[in-house]
Protein backbone atom coordinates (compact mmCIF):
# COMPACT_ATOMS: atom_id res chain seq x y z
CA UNK A 1 0.00 0.00 0.00
CA UNK A 2 1.23 3.82 -0.91
CA UNK A 3 1.24 6.20 2.25
CA UNK A 4 -2.22 7.82 2.48
CA UNK A 5 -2.38 11.10 0.89
CA UNK A 6 -4.70 13.56 2.17
CA UNK A 7 -8.16 13.70 0.56
CA UNK A 8 -9.81 15.73 -1.43
CA UNK A 9 -14.10 15.21 -1.13
CA UNK A 10 -16.14 15.56 -4.02
CA UNK A 11 -18.32 18.05 -3.08
CA UNK A 12 -15.50 35.04 -23.65
CA UNK A 13 -16.95 37.66 -22.94
CA UNK A 14 -16.76 40.63 -24.30
CA UNK A 15 -13.71 42.24 -21.48
CA UNK A 16 -11.66 39.40 -22.32
CA UNK A 17 -12.60 40.07 -26.28
CA UNK A 18 -11.47 43.51 -26.01
CA UNK A 19 -8.18 42.04 -23.87
CA UNK A 20 -6.73 40.02 -26.26
CA UNK A 21 -7.55 42.29 -29.52
CA UNK A 22 -10.34 40.77 -31.00
CA UNK A 23 -13.20 42.75 -31.69
CA UNK A 24 -16.18 42.89 -29.08
CA UNK A 25 -20.24 41.53 -30.28
CA UNK A 26 -21.15 44.79 -28.70
CA UNK A 27 -23.19 47.18 -31.24
CA UNK A 28 -22.22 50.56 -32.06
CA UNK A 29 -24.43 53.19 -30.21
CA UNK A 30 -22.67 56.00 -32.25
CA UNK A 31 -23.76 54.59 -35.61
CA UNK A 32 -23.15 51.86 -37.97
CA UNK A 33 -19.74 49.04 -36.99
CA UNK A 34 -16.90 50.13 -39.50
CA UNK A 35 -15.88 47.70 -42.30
CA UNK A 36 -12.92 47.32 -40.73
CA UNK A 37 -14.48 45.91 -37.32
CA UNK A 38 -17.14 43.94 -38.84
CA UNK A 39 -14.12 42.01 -41.09
CA UNK A 40 -11.85 41.01 -38.57
CA UNK A 41 -12.77 37.69 -37.26
CA UNK A 42 -13.02 36.33 -33.39
CA UNK A 43 -10.27 33.64 -32.70
CA UNK A 44 -13.55 30.47 -32.96
CA UNK A 45 -13.99 32.01 -36.51
CA UNK A 46 -10.18 31.46 -37.48
CA UNK A 47 -10.23 27.87 -36.40
CA UNK A 48 -13.51 27.79 -38.02
CA UNK A 49 -12.62 29.39 -41.52
CA UNK A 50 -8.51 28.09 -42.03
CA UNK A 51 -8.15 24.85 -40.03
CA UNK A 52 -11.61 23.79 -39.18
CA UNK A 53 -10.26 19.90 -39.64
CA UNK A 54 -7.37 20.53 -36.87
CA UNK A 55 -8.30 18.70 -33.23
CA UNK A 56 -7.77 21.10 -30.25
CA UNK A 57 -4.98 19.30 -28.17
CA UNK A 58 -7.38 18.38 -24.86
CA UNK A 59 -9.40 16.66 -27.18
CA UNK A 60 -7.11 14.41 -28.46
CA UNK A 61 -6.10 13.88 -25.36
CA UNK A 62 -9.42 12.81 -24.04
CA UNK A 63 -10.01 10.28 -27.21
CA UNK A 64 -6.74 8.68 -25.84
CA UNK A 65 -8.07 8.57 -22.45
CA UNK A 66 -10.74 6.59 -23.76
CA UNK A 67 -8.72 3.68 -24.83
CA UNK A 68 -6.34 3.71 -22.24
CA UNK A 69 -8.49 3.95 -18.45
CA UNK A 70 -10.12 0.71 -18.70
CA UNK A 71 -12.62 -0.21 -16.13
CA UNK A 72 -11.65 -0.73 -12.35
CA UNK A 73 -7.97 0.40 -13.04
CA UNK A 74 -5.77 2.37 -10.31
CA UNK A 75 -4.97 5.84 -12.06
CA UNK A 76 -2.26 8.45 -11.28
CA UNK A 77 -2.06 11.33 -12.58
CA UNK A 78 0.77 13.31 -12.29
CA UNK A 79 0.70 16.91 -12.63
CA UNK A 80 -3.05 17.18 -12.15
CA UNK A 81 -3.94 20.07 -11.70
CA UNK A 82 -7.70 21.22 -11.22
CA UNK A 83 -9.06 19.22 -13.56
CA UNK A 84 -8.28 15.73 -15.77
CA UNK A 85 -9.02 17.40 -19.31
CA UNK A 86 -10.11 20.23 -21.01
CA UNK A 87 -11.63 18.89 -23.73
CA UNK A 88 -15.42 18.58 -25.18
CA UNK A 89 -15.46 16.17 -27.34
CA UNK A 90 -15.85 12.45 -26.80
CA UNK A 91 -15.99 11.16 -23.08
CA UNK A 92 -16.30 13.54 -20.12
CA UNK A 93 -13.87 13.95 -17.79
CA UNK A 94 -15.87 12.75 -14.95
CA UNK A 95 -17.33 9.77 -17.52
CA UNK A 96 -13.16 8.65 -17.27
CA UNK A 97 -12.91 9.28 -13.43
CA UNK A 98 -15.69 7.06 -12.90
CA UNK A 99 -14.31 4.23 -14.71
CA UNK A 100 -10.90 3.68 -12.76
CA UNK A 101 -11.57 1.92 -8.97
CA UNK A 102 -8.92 4.78 -8.12
CA UNK A 103 -7.72 8.29 -9.30
CA UNK A 104 -5.28 9.78 -7.49
CA UNK A 105 -3.74 13.52 -8.44
CA UNK A 106 -0.37 14.32 -7.34
CA UNK A 107 0.86 17.98 -8.23
CA UNK A 108 3.30 20.42 -6.58
CA UNK A 109 0.23 23.18 -5.95
CA UNK A 110 -2.33 22.14 -2.74
CA UNK A 111 -4.73 24.69 -3.81
CA UNK A 112 -4.88 23.19 -7.65
CA UNK A 113 -5.37 19.95 -6.22
CA UNK A 114 -8.31 20.95 -3.57
CA UNK A 115 -10.33 22.35 -6.66
CA UNK A 116 -10.17 18.62 -8.43
CA UNK A 117 -13.26 17.36 -7.07
CA UNK A 118 -13.07 14.37 -9.45
CA UNK A 119 -9.96 12.93 -7.50
CA UNK A 120 -10.38 10.45 -4.99
CA UNK A 121 -7.32 11.01 -3.24
CA UNK A 122 -4.80 13.59 -4.25
CA UNK A 123 -0.86 13.54 -2.80
CA UNK A 124 1.62 17.11 -3.01
CA UNK A 125 4.55 16.10 -4.32
CA UNK A 126 7.60 15.80 -7.03
CA UNK A 127 7.36 14.09 -9.65
CA UNK A 128 10.98 12.75 -9.14
CA UNK A 129 9.72 11.16 -5.49
CA UNK A 130 6.33 9.71 -6.18
CA UNK A 131 5.25 8.46 -2.38
CA UNK A 132 4.10 5.46 -3.79
CA UNK A 133 4.97 1.57 -3.62
CA UNK A 134 6.27 -0.30 -6.95
CA UNK A 135 3.46 -1.16 -9.22
CA UNK A 136 0.56 0.75 -7.28
CA UNK A 137 -0.74 2.29 -10.85
CA UNK A 138 -1.92 0.17 -13.92
CA UNK A 139 -2.21 3.82 -15.39
CA UNK A 140 -0.17 7.10 -15.09
CA UNK A 141 -1.49 10.42 -17.15
CA UNK A 142 0.11 13.45 -17.85
CA UNK A 143 -1.58 16.64 -18.69
CA UNK A 144 0.89 19.14 -20.63
CA UNK A 145 3.25 18.11 -17.95
CA UNK A 146 6.18 16.77 -20.00
CA UNK A 147 7.65 20.30 -20.93
CA UNK A 148 7.86 21.18 -17.45
CA UNK A 149 9.95 18.59 -16.49
CA UNK A 150 14.27 19.50 -15.38
CA UNK A 151 15.07 15.96 -14.41
CA UNK A 152 12.88 13.95 -17.08
CA UNK A 153 14.90 10.75 -16.68
CA UNK A 154 14.52 10.63 -13.01
CA UNK A 155 10.48 10.99 -13.58
CA UNK A 156 10.43 8.69 -16.12
CA UNK A 157 11.95 6.27 -13.63
CA UNK A 158 9.34 6.97 -11.29
CA UNK A 159 6.86 6.57 -13.61
CA UNK A 160 7.95 3.10 -14.48
CA UNK A 161 8.41 1.96 -11.02
CA UNK A 162 5.18 2.80 -9.45
CA UNK A 163 3.74 1.25 -12.81
CA UNK A 164 2.18 -2.64 -12.45
CA UNK A 165 3.47 -4.88 -15.35
CA UNK A 166 1.83 -4.02 -19.13
CA UNK A 167 0.82 -0.07 -16.92
CA UNK A 168 0.47 2.81 -19.19
CA UNK A 169 2.11 6.05 -19.26
CA UNK A 170 -0.12 8.35 -21.07
CA UNK A 171 0.25 12.06 -21.98
CA UNK A 172 0.27 15.04 -24.20
CA UNK A 173 2.44 17.78 -24.96
CA UNK A 174 3.88 20.00 -26.68
CA UNK A 175 6.41 19.01 -30.23
CA UNK A 176 10.10 20.73 -29.42
CA UNK A 177 10.10 20.30 -33.30
CA UNK A 178 7.87 22.78 -33.68
CA UNK A 179 9.32 26.38 -34.87
CA UNK A 180 6.94 28.05 -32.86
CA UNK A 181 7.92 25.83 -29.99
CA UNK A 182 11.61 25.24 -30.63
CA UNK A 183 12.20 29.12 -31.40
CA UNK A 184 10.52 30.12 -27.73
CA UNK A 185 12.45 27.15 -25.82
CA UNK A 186 16.24 28.19 -27.67
CA UNK A 187 16.02 32.10 -28.12
CA UNK A 188 13.28 32.98 -24.69
CA UNK A 189 14.27 32.92 -21.41
CA UNK A 190 11.93 31.37 -19.07
CA UNK A 191 10.68 34.57 -17.38
CA UNK A 192 9.81 35.99 -20.47
CA UNK A 193 8.75 32.65 -22.03
CA UNK A 194 6.07 32.92 -18.88
CA UNK A 195 5.45 36.82 -19.72
CA UNK A 196 4.56 35.65 -23.41
CA UNK A 197 2.05 32.88 -21.81
CA UNK A 198 0.35 35.57 -20.15
CA UNK A 199 0.15 38.24 -23.41
CA UNK A 200 -0.13 35.80 -25.85
CA UNK A 201 -2.28 32.87 -24.62
CA UNK A 202 -4.28 34.89 -22.17
CA UNK A 203 -3.64 32.46 -19.68
CA UNK A 204 -3.38 33.60 -15.55
CA UNK A 205 -0.41 33.36 -13.72
CA UNK A 206 -0.88 30.81 -11.32
CA UNK A 207 -1.09 28.48 -14.35
CA UNK A 208 2.01 29.19 -15.89
CA UNK A 209 4.91 27.03 -15.34
CA UNK A 210 8.59 27.34 -16.27
CA UNK A 211 9.35 25.08 -19.21
CA UNK A 212 12.11 22.82 -19.94
CA UNK A 213 11.70 21.04 -23.06
CA UNK A 214 14.01 18.20 -22.10
CA UNK A 215 11.25 15.45 -22.92
CA UNK A 216 9.48 16.80 -25.75
CA UNK A 217 10.65 15.22 -29.05
CA UNK A 218 10.14 11.83 -30.29
CA UNK A 219 13.83 10.52 -30.83
CA UNK A 220 14.09 12.50 -26.40
CA UNK A 221 11.11 10.21 -25.66
CA UNK A 222 12.85 7.24 -27.27
CA UNK A 223 16.13 7.50 -25.47
CA UNK A 224 14.31 7.67 -22.12
CA UNK A 225 12.17 4.60 -22.18
CA UNK A 226 15.81 3.24 -23.36
CA UNK A 227 17.18 3.71 -19.86
CA UNK A 228 13.72 2.83 -17.84
CA UNK A 229 11.56 -0.19 -17.99
CA UNK A 230 8.87 1.88 -20.74
CA UNK A 231 8.71 1.12 -24.31
CA UNK A 232 7.03 3.34 -26.84
CA UNK A 233 3.46 1.85 -27.92
CA UNK A 234 2.40 5.25 -29.44
CA UNK A 235 3.59 8.71 -30.14
CA UNK A 236 1.65 10.74 -32.22
CA UNK A 237 2.50 14.32 -33.81
CA UNK A 238 -0.89 16.60 -34.16
CA UNK A 239 -1.60 20.16 -34.60
CA UNK A 240 -3.49 22.24 -32.52
CA UNK A 241 -5.20 25.18 -31.79
CA UNK A 242 -2.87 28.54 -32.22
CA UNK A 243 -0.74 29.36 -28.94
CA UNK A 244 -1.24 32.84 -30.12
CA UNK A 245 -4.84 34.77 -29.20
CA UNK A 246 -4.42 37.86 -30.36
CA UNK A 247 -5.18 39.28 -33.96
CA UNK A 248 -3.59 39.59 -36.42
CA UNK A 249 -0.81 37.04 -34.91
CA UNK A 250 -3.74 34.08 -34.96
CA UNK A 251 -4.84 34.35 -38.78
CA UNK A 252 -1.09 34.14 -39.34
CA UNK A 253 -0.64 30.64 -36.90
CA UNK A 254 -3.52 28.94 -38.47
CA UNK A 255 -2.87 29.82 -42.25
CA UNK A 256 1.04 28.11 -40.78
CA UNK A 257 -1.16 25.28 -39.11
CA UNK A 258 -3.18 24.53 -42.37
CA UNK A 259 0.11 24.17 -44.52
CA UNK A 260 2.12 21.37 -42.14
CA UNK A 261 -0.80 19.31 -41.06
CA UNK A 262 -0.40 16.87 -43.75
CA UNK A 263 2.94 14.90 -45.14
CA UNK A 264 6.51 14.61 -44.15
CA UNK A 265 5.92 18.63 -42.53
CA UNK A 266 3.49 16.72 -40.31
CA UNK A 267 6.75 15.97 -38.30
CA UNK A 268 7.14 19.91 -37.05
CA UNK A 269 3.76 20.25 -35.97
CA UNK A 270 2.62 21.59 -32.61
CA UNK A 271 2.21 18.57 -30.45
CA UNK A 272 2.62 15.08 -29.07
CA UNK A 273 0.41 12.45 -28.27
CA UNK A 274 2.07 9.35 -26.24
CA UNK A 275 1.37 6.17 -24.78
CA UNK A 276 4.45 4.44 -23.30
CA UNK A 277 4.15 0.79 -21.87
CA UNK A 278 6.08 -0.37 -18.69
CA UNK A 279 8.43 -3.76 -19.47
CA UNK A 280 9.75 -6.50 -17.78
CA UNK A 281 13.60 -5.64 -18.14
CA UNK A 282 14.25 -8.78 -16.59
CA UNK A 283 12.49 -10.83 -18.78
CA UNK A 284 13.97 -9.59 -21.63
CA UNK A 285 17.59 -10.65 -20.75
Amino acid sequence: MFPAPFLVHRSPGNERRERLGFPTQSHNQHGPLLLAEVAVPTYDEVIQRVIPEVEFHQNRYARGLADSVRPGCRWLDVGAGTKLHAGWVGLKAKDLADRAELLVGCDVVEEHLLQNSLLDSATVADATRLPFCDGSFDLVTANMVLEHLEEPENVFAEVARVLAPAGRFVFVTPNLHSPVVWTASLLLSKTVRKRLSQFLEGRVEEHIFHTFYRANSRPAIQKLCERVALRVEEIDTFNSYPFMRRWPLTMIEAFWINAISRGPLKAFTTNLFGVLEKVDRRAQL
